[in-house]
């Protein structure tokens, strides 16, 4: 009959124990910039599809992870970018060019001879008016170059540090 010894059994199980501790006491801390430019730091994670920086701490120290990446992803998915324009549009080309400086996926819709695409217009933003962008349904008004990288901030297209210069 063979004798096993318990002390590497226990060894082990307090050496996954206090592992596990060590990760439980971990503190997160948030940071993300709002639609206005504020930077936050929060025990939360920001609202759905924005992109965040995320720390850990721990007994040993922080740790710093971003993902804007996940972000990013999840907004394509969720929040998809629709960019509804007219032939000849001189501001259309510019939200265009916006959109792909910040390499924001976007779907263009022309309107200008598509009654059904002029009532989808007309249901979002009261009226046929291009250009028209929405980020998940929402339409961003007033189209100048920092609301739209600002609504692309806070929709998770853009992380912390990712605005074109």
């Amino acid at each position: 009959m063979k004798h096993f010894s318990i002390k590497p059994i226990i060894g082990s199980t307090l050496l996954l124990v206090a592992l596990y501790a060590a990760n439980a006491n971990a503190v997160k801390l948030y940071k993300w910039v709002d639609t206005e430019g504020k930077v936050s730091y929060q025990d939360q994670p920001p609202p759905s599809g924005q992109a965040f920086e995320e720390k850990s701490f721990t007994d040993q120290g922080a740790s710093t992870g971003t993902n804007p990446e996940v972000s990013r992803s999840r907004a394509i998915r969720e929040k998809p970018i629709v960019l509804y324009v007219a032939d000849n549009c001189d501001s259309c080309d510019m939200v265009r060019t916006i959109l792909e400086m910040n390499d924001a996926p976007y779907e263009q819709i022309a309107v200008d001879s598509d009654i059904k695409k002029q009532d989808e217009l007309k249901k979002i933003a009261g009226s046929i008016r291009v250009p028209t962008v929405t980020i998940g349904g929402q339409e961003i008004k007033q189209l100048d170059r920092k609301r739209i990288e600002d609504a692309l901030r806070q929709n998770g297209y853009l992380g912390i540090k990712d605005e074109v210069q």
